[in-house]
């Protein structure tokens, strides 16, 4: 029964992982990709980039598409959402009157994805919250394997033989549930430590050593915990105004004289926005990546900026740049968006 509590407690993505795993390009074409899932008899591939590094998952379900008019009103709300209902730039359009004829275009992204060293039990919950069949497993930033519902329903229910159906949610779900259950029951179950030895009055034992270095790393997680509580807080409250404001005039003068300044110093570019990466429609994972198409995740404020840049200054022959300039605990904290000029 330890035996068992241990291998789920200890259990990594890597120990459960199917790999290698059959990949795909961004500009493979779709046929390509439904040929491969056919001849593998899979319901879905990793897209990867040269280096291996994840772009996107395209599955069976993305061959699904709609009538004429559906795929019309698709555009039409996705478009809105992005522009706020201000004229786009041509951009834009010209990428989503486009056939979907690759890989890229009929793609879901980003890609849910772990590293090899996450614990099993962080990698079924996060695919128990997005609802996703499968978790892409990476080494160093490049996919290495990929985790389906399937390969964890056979590590929660060793006892029960693989189903030849897909695994649903809730069957996935009730498999997680029932296996915390059990190790729940296992740790109720272990024997109590053998009571401390009576220490004379006055005299410091080891374990009371321990016992206030565990509080006082009780205290600060608390504190850091709230830290984080408030700091969330502060910034949903930041990309609800960020979500409905512009980029003023005053805001336009001010860059370019910042631009003059940083010229006369020899700098070829400035910043122009800092943002929260949850401004972006996908948390800021195209910009982090960098996905080409990292403008369609704009929302807001930095669509206003990038449309007006698009209209204002690009034709004078400002560039612009994007980045991920902070990862608070390792996720996509503030975007920024930078003007640049070359020499």
């Amino acid at each position: 029964m330890l035996d068992l509590a241990k291998s789920i407690s200890e259990t990594r993505a890597r120990d459960v992982m199917t790999s290698p795993v059959v990949t795909i390009g961004p500009d493979d074409t779709a046929r390509a990709a439904a040929e491969a899932m056919i001849r593998l008899r899979i319901s879905g591939l990793p897209v990867v980039d040269a280096q291996g590094r994840p772009l996107g998952v395209v599955s069976e379900s993305d061959f699904c598409f709609g009538d004429d008019e559906a795929c019309k009103l698709q555009r039409e709300t996705w478009l809105n959402i992005i522009s706020g209902g201000q004229e786009l730039a041509r951009d834009y359009l010209d990428a989503l009157a486009r056939d979907a004829e690759s890989v890229r275009q009929i793609m879901a992204r980003p890609a849910l994805c772990v590293d090899e060293d996450a614990p099993i039990a962080d990698v079924a919950d996060l695919m128990s919250a997005h609802r996703v069949k499968r978790i892409l497993v990476l080494r160093e930033g490049a996919v290495v394997g990929v985790v389906t519902r399937a390969d964890l329903l056979r590590f929660f229910a060793p006892e029960e033989r693989a189903p030849a159906k897909p695994v649903t949610p809730e069957a996935f779900d009730a498999a997680r549930q029932e296996a915390g259950l059990k190790l729940r029951q296992l740790k109720r179950a272990e024997k109590a430590p053998r009571p401390e030895p009576e220490i004379p009055a006055g005299a410091v034992s080891a374990t009371m050593l321990k016992g206030m270095v565990n509080e006082f790393e009780r205290a600060k997680s608390r504190v850091k915990d709230e830290a984080q509580r408030q700091a969330g807080a502060k910034r949903d409250e930041l990309v609800k105004e960020l979500l409905a404001a512009r980029f003023s005039d005053q805001e336009f003068a001010n860059l370019m004289s910042l631009a003059r300044e940083a010229a006369r110093r020899g700098e070829t570019g400035v910043a122009a926005l800092t943002f929260p990466a949850a401004l972006c429609a996908d948390g800021g994972r195209a910009i982090n990546l960098p996905d080409p198409d990292w403008p369609a995740s704009l929302r807001g404020k930095a669509a206003d900026f990038f449309l007006r840049w698009d209209k204002e200054l690009r034709p004078l022959g400002f560039a612009l740049s994007a980045r991920i300039a902070t990862f608070p605990d390792g996720f996509p904290g503030d975007a920024e968006l930078s003007l640049v000029w070359g020499r």
